[in-house]
């Protein structure tokens, strides 16, 4: 259905900024080149364990063979909610190809690791009586740990996701999406694109990543981009802000 880049892995894509963090760098265009030149201080342990958990599910490892009671019941709550997606998509009896942890890249500017992926062609009529063979994708993103993220219909890191699953599969007409939260209440919110509506938000994010990527970006402190940067000690905007909040 398209050119996926599978070959590079997470380490190959070097200064590319990541999907993941497109939403720090939407609201701070410095986020990017901060995290490249300041090291980060601070526990890794939360993130070592998405790691754990995220891999039971690249592995699709037995329920039985997870340990860890909390892993096993967020393995088991991730497994329920995709298929309860699928199921919604019709997907369950449908002959489809899964790719999972697949990175995909918008030229070599950025890119995106997605936990799953999905893609299929049905017939369709589109209104004029006349059937057609059209593609479709279905992409997941697992939020293994405890915390609030935004819901799909605004999480501009799923939007990314879906902005290179459209550039890499140029036939899909519409991309689905899911966020998926074991321990969150729904476990599941969706979403879906147009390839339309995509290609134009894949312009307004290679925007952002050449102001990101450009000389002397601009800063810009906030609570949701300031918590996971490792420039915050030395940034004089986030001083600036605490004075304010002070003052």
């Amino acid at each position: 259905m398209g050119n996926k880049d599978l070959e590079k892995s997470p380490e190959e894509r070097g200064d590319a900024p990541s999907a993941s963090k497109i939403s720090a760098i939407s609201k701070c265009r410095g986020f990017h080149q901060a995290n490249q030149i300041f090291p980060w201080y601070g526990e890794r342990d939360a993130a070592n364990e998405g790691t754990i958990r995220h891999q039971y599910e690249e592995d699709q490892t037995p329920l039985d063979e997870i340990i860890d009671p909390e892993q096993r019941f967020c393995a088991d709550r991730c497994r329920k909610a995709l298929e309860w997606c699928r199921d919604d998509l019709d997907l369950l009896e449908n002959e489809t190809t899964i790719d999972r942890e697949v990175r995909l890249w918008w030229d070599d500017k950025w890119s995106g690791q997605l936990d799953y992926l999905e893609t299929w062609s049905s017939t369709r009529d589109f209104g004029d009586g006349i059937p057609r063979l059209t593609e479709f994708a279905f992409l997941a993103d697992y939020k293994t740990l405890r915390g609030d993220h935004d819901p799909a219909p605004v999480n501009l890191q799923l939007l990314a996701q879906a902005v290179l699953v459209m550039k890499n599969f140029p036939k899909v007409h519409q991309v689905y999406v899911a966020l998926i939260e074991p321990f969150q209440d729904p476990i599941y919110t969706t979403a879906s694109y147009s390839s339309g509506h995509l290609w134009g938000r894949g312009d307004w994010i290679c925007g952002i990543v050449d102001e990101a990527t450009g000389d002397n970006p601009s800063r810009t402190a906030g609570p949701s981009q300031c918590k996971w940067c490792s420039a915050v000690p030395f940034c004089p905007e986030v001083r600036n802000k605490i004075k304010e909040l002070v003052a």
